[in-house]
C-alpha cells in the first residue's frame, strides 16, 4: 500500500468521511456511524484537530474521531476524550491505518491536555494503545411496577428550553455526585434534546413547574436512557408517569430500568425498593493519558484489580442514533 497522509479533517472531508463510514459499518441496514459523525461535528466542543483522517491520492480511506467531553472521576471533573467511531475503508484494513489515526489522535489530545479517553471497542484491539478493560459499568437500577405508586399529580412533557439547563444541570449533581466516574452534560440545549429515531427527550413539568427530565425511546418507555428529578417525591411521580406509558403501550409489562448509579444518595432517599444491575466487560474501556492525576491513577488501579465498581457511563444525546 502506498504511504498516507495522516491530518485533521477539514470542510470539504465531509462526504468522504460519510462514504467511509457507511462502508466501514455495514453491519445493518442503515449508516449510524455516518449520521453520529454529523452529530458530533455539531457539539460546541468539537476540534477539527481531533478528527483525524487517513488520506491516499485525494480519497480518504480512514477516520478517527475524538470528542472532548468532560468526565467526573471520584469527584474531580476532567477534560476527556470520546473515541467514536474509528474507522478504515475495508480495502485498506489491516495494513496500519488504523493504528497509526489512533496514535496520533492521542497524541493530540494529550497535547491538547486531555487526561482520558474513553471507547466501547474491542479489547484486543485497544489494548494496544494502552486502554483498560472493564474500567465503567452499563448500571441499570431496576424498579418494579407494583412497587411504584399511582400520582394525581398533573406531570407533563415538552420541549427542553435553554432556561431549563441550569436547573437540570443541578439535579444531575443531585443524582450522580457519588458516581465514581461520570459524564457530564454540556450547557447546549442541543446536549439535551435527542436525534435519535422514535427517542423522547422532555423537561418534565409537575404542576406546572419545571421538576425533571427524562429521555427514553417512546416505542418502549421501560428503557429509560436518562432520568433526573428535583427531588425524591418527583422522581416518584416521574416514574408513575412512565410506568403507566409502558403499561398503556405493553400490557403486562412489570419494570422499569433506569440509567442510574446504584450508589446514589438521592435514590436512596426515594424510599422505593430497587435492585441493580451492574454489567461491565472487557469492551467496557479507558486510557489514562495522565497517569500522574492522584484521583484517575487511583480510580483505574481499583477498577483494574476489582476493588471498586466501575462507575457507570451514559452516553451523550448523539449516541441515540446508533
Amino acid at each position: 500500500m502506498k504511504d498516507f497522509l495522516i491530518r485533521s479533517e477539514r470542510y470539504g472531508d465531509f462526504s468522504g468521511i460519510a462514504e467511509l463510514n457507511a462502508a466501514a459499518f455495514d453491519y445493518g441496514y442503515g449508516m449510524g456511524e455516518t449520521v453520529l459523525v454529523n452529530q458530533l461535528r455539531s457539539r460546541r466542543s468539537f476540534d477539527p484537530e481531533l478528527s483525524v483522517v487517513a488520506e491516499i491520492d485525494g480519497t480518504i480511506i480512514g477516520h478517527a474521531l475524538f470528542t472532548p467531553q468532560r468526565i467526573r472521576i471520584r469527584g474531580e471533573m476532567l477534560d476527556a476524550v470520546i473515541l467514536a467511531p474509528a474507522a478504515v475503508l475495508p480495502a485498506y484494513q489491516k495494513q496500519g491505518a488504523g493504528s497509526r489515526l489512533i496514535a496520533e489522535g492521542l497524541r493530540r489530545a494529550k497535547e491538547k491536555g486531555f487526561r482520558l479517553s474513553v471507547l466501547l471497542g474491542h479489547p484486543e484491539y485497544y489494548a494496544r494503545f494502552g486502554y483498560l478493560p472493564r474500567m465503567w459499568s452499563d448500571a441499570k437500577v431496576m424498579l418494579s411496577c407494583a412497587d411504584i405508586p399511582a400520582s394525581t399529580a398533573l406531570v407533563a412533557e415538552r420541549r427542553v428550553q435553554a432556561r431549563d439547563i441550569e436547573p437540570l444541570l443541578a439535579m444531575w449533581e443531585k443524582w450522580w455526585q457519588e458516581s465514581e466516574l461520570a459524564l457530564k452534560p454540556g450547557a447546549s440545549v442541543t446536549d439535551w434534546l435527542s436525534p435519535g429515531a422514535g427517542i423522547r427527550a422532555a423537561s418534565i413539568d409537575i404542576e406546572g413547574r419545571l421538576a425533571g427530565y427524562v429521555r427514553y425511546d417512546s416505542r418502549s418507555p421501560g428503557k429509560v436512557l436518562a432520568l433526573l428529578a428535583e427531588d425524591g417525591e418527583a422522581f416518584v411521580r416521574i416514574c408513575a408517569h412512565l410506568k403507566r406509558q409502558l403499561t398503556e403501550l405493553t400490557p403486562g409489562a412489570d419494570k422499569l430500568a433506569l440509567p442510574l448509579p446504584p450508589e446514589s444518595l438521592a435514590l436512596k432517599k426515594t424510599g422505593l425498593p430497587y435492585r441493580a444491575e451492574v454489567r461491565t466487560g472487557p469492551q467496557n474501556m479507558l486510557l489514562a493519558l495522565d497517569r500522574e492525576h492522584p484521583a484517575l491513577a487511583g480510580y483505574c488501579d481499583e477498577a483494574a484489580a476489582g476493588t471498586r465498581t466501575p462507575g457507570t457511563i451514559v452516553w451523550p444525546v448523539e449516541f441515540d442514533v446508533l
